[in-house]
């Protein structure tokens, strides 16, 4: 059997919506082997076939990658019988095992997180688009969450269709589907899904608003109600965010090398909150937006003259050399981790995206290191005095092969780390450097 056409055709819809196949020709699929993931991979398989039929090419390229994460005895077998499952419907699938001890504290976030760095390294290797199952019960029981936290109007408009997520094109084609409807696709499609008891576990949020939708749903407050205050604050703030974009760079600009400015007028205007929270979101230092009241206290300090305040992960200095514009930077003392990436293919400080042909470390240049990057860069006689300060933490990239350097267009510093943002041009009897993003990109300056 295959899927119910209705959804088949409104899958379809929403994976026009997202200009696919036309805007990548890869796509990975997110896949735990429960019914919502299942039904994605059943749906996606019916859109391509769709394709070909209508003669569509190049058809798009599948992956199902299924992350083991080692947290239950039989996860490992699990995953494989998924694998085999897929596998036997013409769909190419990777199994990805976390080897990591998990903490003791904070499971399931530290459980996303590795399972998101794993599925983004994959979709960076393949230049690909990743695709998760996020359905419409899941829209609503975020928008409960949200509501119970006092989330403001962003928070409301809870998952979105398409998202940059470190650094990759996350899209969620299912949302206007039902855990149900998910089920039943993968039902007619015969795969036999995975029960995860954590689903079920009451110890965990999720869960419980589960249990608790009858209640709520006597109390008078109804599916469509929360449905359409995410979809109103979804629009809001879609708007705003056109709005403030539009704004640039009469009152700030963000730059590719990791920093922001932001002039006076935006300080004094009556929009600085709304600017100061889009400005932190593209730096993506902290994973969640400051307070307004945070915000007011370095507005008056930055007013009153003050310099050096510290905000999000961030420094705000008022430019030595014009009076006129705050530059806003990642606190370079903060310790940022090393990371290794096997592939080449990752994000680093949940800030830049690395694409390095080889397996590299990846680490801060810090002061010592961009001493010898700055004679090679332009016009750094005339920067502000702190202005050193903004691009201590930039990324550079240690190659353990030393042959790999040899033949390769970029600044090498006196200990071999390579120096990814400055490009060599010229002849060898005088290098000269210019900017490039290719092996090392400022996500922020993207979004």
């Amino acid at each position: 059997m295959t899927p119910d056409h209705d959804l088949s055709r409104r899958f379809g819809d929403a994976m026009a919506n997202r200009q696919l196949p036309q805007s990548s020709q890869a796509i990975v699929l997110a896949v735990s082997g429960g019914a919502d993931s299942l039904g994605m991979v059943a749906l996606v398989k019916l859109w391509v076939a769709r394709l070909a039929a209508e003669h569509i090419h190049p058809l798009p390229c599948l992956t199902a990658m299924i992350v083991d994460h080692g947290l239950r005895a039989d996860s490992t077998t699990e995953a494989e019988q998924v694998k085999s499952m897929l596998v036997s419907a013409g769909i190419n699938t990777h199994v990805a095992r976390i080897t990591d001890t998990p903490p003791e504290h904070g499971l399931a976030e530290w459980a996303r997180k590795k399972r998101y760095d794993l599925l983004t390294a994959e979709v960076m290797r393949q230049d690909a688009v990743l695709m998760t199952a996020h359905h419409a019960d899941d829209q609503l029981e975020t928008v409960e969450m949200r509501l119970s936290r006092g989330s403001g109007l962003r928070g409301l408009a809870a998952i979105r269709p398409e998202t940059g997520y470190l650094g990759v094109r996350l899209i969620r084609p299912c949302l206007s589907f039902t855990k149900s409807e998910l089920a039943q696709a993968a039902h007619m499609a015969g795969f036999d899904p995975v029960l995860d008891p954590t689903n079920m576990d009451q110890r965990y949020k999720r869960p419980r608003l589960r249990a608790d939708r009858e209640w709520r749903g006597q109390s008078g407050v109804t599916d469509h109600q929360l449905m359409s205050l995410c979809d109103l604050s979804a629009r809001l703030t879609e708007q705003t965010d056109q709005l403030i974009s539009a704004m640039t760079p009469d009152m700030f600009s963000i730059y590719p090398q990791g920093y922001a400015v932001m002039t006076r007028q935006a300080c004094e205007a009556k929009g600085f909150y709304l600017i100061a929270s889009y400005i932190l979101r593209h730096m993506a230092v902290k994973p969640y937006p400051p307070s307004d009241d945070a915000l007011a206290n370095v507005r008056a300090r930055l007013l009153a003259g003050g310099g050096g305040v510290t905000l999000a992960g961030c420094e705000w200095q008022w430019d030595s050399r014009n009076a006129d514009q705050v530059i806003i930077y990642r606190e370079p003392e903060i310790a940022i981790a090393p990371i290794s990436l096997p592939q080449g293919q990752g994000m680093f400080d949940h800030r830049w995206r690395i694409s390095y042909p080889h397996p590299v470390k990846v680490e801060a240049i810090g002061a010592k290191r961009f001493a010898q990057v700055k004679p090679h860069l332009p016009h750094a006689d005339h920067w502000p005095r702190r202005m050193a300060r903004v691009f201590w933490s930039l990324p550079v990239l240690i190659d353990a092969n030393s042959k790999n350097l040899a033949h390769l267009d970029r600044l090498v510093l006196d200990d071999g780390a390579i120096f990814p943002h400055l490009k060599k041009v010229g002849n060898k009897s005088h290098d000269e450097f210019l900017p490039d993003v290719s092996l090392a990109r400022f996500i922020g300056h993207d979004l």
